[in-house]
């Protein structure tokens, strides 16, 4: 029959189309880039699309980026009202103990000293200050010991399955003394992958946002006004007016980490032209000084920002020009319209070139029989890019999409049918 010459000839165009729409066609192998660094990479932060990545997924110390993870938890408890940014805290024998280390990262704190949610807040973020980011641990959950398990099943929820979290503040537990928490090797330090890391950055941004209003000041001053005033200056040096700051990157987070085992690192993110990226940095090496972090993060600022570009590959509920509808037996209408059930847009390289974008699709039904309700499940379509599926830190993301039909199709009358099938059996004679 018609139909099925037709339902053949629709499937097999669309199995493998290597023609891409016209605003893809200029697909190309971007410029490639050398990070100097045990682990790098680079991620559009609203879709999580990995633009660069080296070694993202190698297990690494992360030294104090395990305070973003801290941080999230306290602006959640923050959110669901469970602590208030008023709220005082007198430092306990082990925070202060900490907290008058002059070899660590820290505000110094008075044993009978009174601090507020949001100085200690501030001072985990700008400062790095390891006591503070302890203290804000115990007010969220009682104790080191609670916070460290309700970081990692935070970690858990997120789909985080290669960390390791022995402490609450990053450094090596050697540095902690007795304040280690029972049951964690006395030389354990924090240890997760760029990919993970970049997941967490993902997640405090896009439920927090406001965290970059304290990421991105360059300075302030600790419990101002009283004799135990401190400078805090910010250790992301590529901020603004900074030692490290690029005029044409907007830097305004998000998190430094350094010990001796984990080397430089930092999770740095800038927002441009109406897109903002994160980028890991773990280990990082080569020139720069006290700034090499930095020079690298530079490194992968400029490639996700200058050499990419957003394409819309699919459009959720319009078809694809390669797939565009299925045939209905005994419907009114003898065929129904097709299209994905999500939109789809990704970052390619803005160079032209012969790469395309290459579109598979599969069949899981053939043929429909009326009456069919809209939203069925035909087949699915799965995307490349010069050749490679897109990469995501969520990688259902990458899913192939679903195909359904955009509209209900009721089973066609007694007399429709009658005359089809005569138009059918009239048309198989010639």
């Amino acid at each position: 029959m018609k139909y099925w010459k037709y339902l053949v000839t629709v499937l097999l165009s669309v199995v493998m189309i290597t023609s891409a729409p016209a605003a893809v066609s200029q697909a190309a192998t971007a410029p490639t880039i050398s990070v100097d660094a045990k682990a790098a990479l680079a991620v559009d932060a609203k879709s999580g699309q990995i633009l660069y990545a080296n070694q993202a997924d190698t297990v690494l110390p992360i030294a104090s980026m395990t305070k973003m993870i801290g941080i999230y938890l306290v602006l959640d408890a923050i959110h669901s009202g469970k602590l208030q940014w008023d709220q005082q805290i007198t430092p306990d024998p082990v925070a202060y103990k900490i907290s008058q280390n002059h070899e660590l990262s820290n505000v110094p704190l008075r044993s009978d000293g009174k601090y507020t949610v949001k100085e200690l807040y501030e001072a985990s973020l700008i400062y790095s200050a390891n006591a503070a980011m302890m203290l804000l641990g115990d007010i969220v959950s009682g104790s080191q010991a609670k916070f460290v398990q309700k970081m990692q099943q935070q970690l858990q929820a997120w789909g985080i399955h290669d960390a390791t979290i022995v402490n609450t503040t990053g450094l090596n537990n050697s540095a902690l003394g007795t304040a280690i928490v029972p049951g964690t090797d006395k030389n354990a330090e924090n240890m997760m992958s760029a990919r993970s890391v970049a997941i967490v950055a993902q997640h405090l941004l896009t439920d927090y946002p406001q965290v970059l209003e304290t990421t991105k000041i360059t300075k302030k001053t600790f419990h101002a006004g009283t004799s135990d005033a401190i400078v805090m200056d910010n250790f992301n040096h590529m901020l603004p007016g900074l030692s490290a700051a690029d005029a044409t990157l907007p830097v305004d987070g998000l998190k430094t980490g350094t010990t001796d085992l984990a080397g430089e690192n930092f999770t740095g993110t800038v927002a441009k032209e109406g897109r903002r990226i994160i980028t890991v940095v773990m280990h990082a090496n080569g020139e720069g000084g006290d700034n090499k972090r930095f020079v690298q993060t530079a490194k992968l600022m400029h490639y996700a920002l200058d050499e990419f570009k957003p394409v819309t590959l699919a459009t959720a509920g319009q078809p694809l020009s390669t797939a565009k509808s299925v045939t209905v037996k005994y419907g009114a209408d003898d065929k129904v319209a097709i299209a994905p059930n999500r939109s789809l847009t990704a970052y390619v390289p803005k160079d032209a070139g012969n790469a395309s974008v290459v579109y598979r699709y599969t069949a899981t039904k053939k043929q429909l029989t009326a009456p069919e309700t809209k939203g069925t499940k035909v087949g699915s379509v799965a995307v490349t890019v010069n050749g490679q599926p897109l990469q995501f830190l969520d990688q259902s993301q990458a899913a192939p999409l679903t195909l359904t039909t955009t509209k209900t199709v009721k089973k066609a009358n007694f007399f429709v049918l009658i005359f089809r099938g005569i138009g059918e059996f009239f048309s198989n004679l010639f």
